[in-house]
């Protein structure tokens, strides 16, 4: 199972592990989640707020955007991405990981 689903054209979700409080911002793909480690501390949604200021550096997207579909209070997060245009699943993942 990947950590990436197509959903429709323009949108898909990612299956994320959030840990935060860590020592650098950084990701890592284990096959089934995406694993971000954030540098902030998972108290008043700052963690949250880092994982979708990540992300929209990453994909190159507004945070409007970006959705936290579920898990916004645990690590494990399916997060909705649509695109402004038609992106195939392969140039997604090479913008994550490259």
């Amino acid at each position: 199972m990947s950590f990436i689903e197509k959903i429709s054209t323009k949108s898909y979700l990612l299956h994320i592990y959030a840990k935060p409080n860590s020592k650098r911002q950084d990701l890592l793909d284990d096959g089934k989640y995406l694993i971000i480690y954030l540098q902030s501390k998972a108290i008043q949604n700052k963690a949250n707020k880092e994982l979708i200021s990540f992300l929209k550096k990453k994909l190159k997207v507004s945070s409007n955007h970006i959705e936290i579909v579920a898990g916004a209070k645990i690590s494990n997060k399916l997060i909705q991405v649509t695109f402004s245009k038609e992106n195939k699943k392969d140039e997604v993942i090479s913008k994550l990981l490259g």
